[in-house]
């Protein structure tokens, strides 16, 4: 029975073990979770920040805010969870310092009934006495052995002692820290839901000024939809031109190869010559390489700015905020801080560098058979013909006269557009 009560409580400690481990791992998740919140908000208020305080709100404003209430909600459920896991993990430490106190106290009984045989028994004759006593063989053994080895068992419970109390100390500075932590976070959750309850009523008035200008919003979304059609044509036109080079190029390296190892059969030169033009764009090997490696980094790409959000998704859709608009965006449209650095997402060639119909510059990167776009750029560092790598500086973005800077970036894989947000990291 008495081997069944440790085995149990074995168990018990064990699994407490295992629930507490999960619960610090549960929190380490949540922490970094919230600390990436936090950055998110930060760069969205850094971002809204630059826009003048004179200008009326625009649609791609009331998108970061909403977004950036969305996270500041996340922030606050995440601040609760931590709450919660911590609620937990102090009534455990709590109970688990009420057990150890208990087995200091019987430590400490065990010391003192020690002491007291010893105390009754100091003399040699006392000491005969008492293992005389015994009831029985075995048990004046153990008086024998007691009296023996008395010195060396008053140091091993002393130590006992002196290791449970360390133990007590250093659970009860955990449980300090834990209640400190929970009240930081408590405060940080007060603080974080009178923001968001701000952010809210901001997004109201946003949505309101939006609506009061609604025909004047659908004028200039519909200027801005011509300009980029008009991108839209240079940027096809670049990447046809391209894809038809490349492909070029992967036929005449084919049509060698087959020439060099079949220069004996005129039937083979004959059907090659009227063979249909491959649709790969994949002239040499170190192209097959690189178009493999962008493949392979697909939900793991760098961004092209350091700091953004997504103002405009991709593909066709309703205006989120404008009804009745439908847009068109064959990649998305990232706003960033002034002066922002632009960067390749990944390893490839510069193709070709123009000026778009707003004047601005538009880089596009070939990497084996996939494209990536890069525009509204007020200045580049690259020309056609250079050899960039993943996260090179390639430009920096423009920004407008009511101070917002805004790249449209594209991934395409021959001339189809692909959504950039399942490239690109998350």
């Amino acid at each position: 029975m008495k081997g069944l009560r440790y085995i149990l409580i074995f168990l018990v400690a064990a699994i407490m073990l295992s629930c507490s481990n999960v619960q610090a791992q549960n929190r380490q998740k949540l922490e970094n979770e919230k600390i990436k919140l936090e950055k998110e908000i930060a760069s969205m208020n850094a971002i809204l920040k630059e826009t003048k305080k004179k200008n009326k709100m625009s649609a791609s404003e009331l998108q970061i805010i909403k977004k950036k209430v969305a996270q500041r909600q996340k922030l606050v459920s995440n601040i609760s969870s931590q709450i919660n896991i911590l609620d937990d993990q102090i009534k455990t430490a709590q109970q688990s310092i009420g057990e150890e106190y208990k087995n200091l106290e019987i430590l400490k009984q065990n010391y003192a009934q020690m002491l007291r045989y010893a105390q009754r028994n100091r003399t040699a004759t006392d000491k005969l006495i008492f293992i005389f006593s015994a009831k029985d063989y075995h048990e004046a053994y153990q008086r024998y052995m007691f009296f023996k080895n008395f010195a060396k068992m008053q140091r091993q419970q002393m130590a006992l002692i002196s290791k449970k109390t360390s133990e007590l100390t250093t659970m009860s500075n955990e449980l300090l820290s834990q209640k400190k932590s929970q009240d930081k976070l408590l405060r940080q959750e007060k603080a974080h839901t009178a923001t968001l309850e701000k952010e809210k009523l901001q997004k109201e008035r946003a949505v309101k000024d939006i609506q009061s200008r609604q025909k004047q919003l659908t004028q200039q979304i519909k200027q801005a939809e011509a300009k980029k059609k008009k991108l839209t044509q240079q940027i096809n036109a670049a990447i046809n031109a391209e894809v038809k080079k490349q492909q070029q190029l992967a036929a005449k390296n084919k049509a060698s190869n087959n020439k060099s190892s079949n220069t004996a059969k005129s039937d083979n030169k004959k059907s090659s010559t009227t063979a249909k033009e491959p649709t790969t764009m994949l002239a040499t090997a170190h192209d097959v390489e690189l178009n493999k490696g962008f493949i392979g980094n697909k939900g793991k790409l760098p961004w092209p700015v350091d700091k953004g959000v997504i103002v405009s998704s991709f593909g066709v859709h309703e205006h989120p905020d404008i009804k009745g608009t439908t847009i068109k965006n064959d990649g998305i449209d990232i706003r960033t801080t002034k002066g922002s650095a632009v960067k390749s997402v990944y390893e490839g060639e510069v193709r070709s560098v123009w000026k778009g119909p707003n004047g601005k510059n538009v880089v596009l990167i070939l990497h084996g058979e996939y494209f990536t776009i890069y525009t509204n750029l007020e200045s580049v560092s690259v020309s056609k013909g250079t050899k960039v790598s993943m996260g090179q500086r390639i430009g920096t973005v423009a920004t407008n006269e009511n101070g917002q800077s805004e790249i449209n970036f594209q991934v395409r894989k021959g001339s189809t557009p692909q959504n950039p947000v399942l490239w690109l990291r998350r």
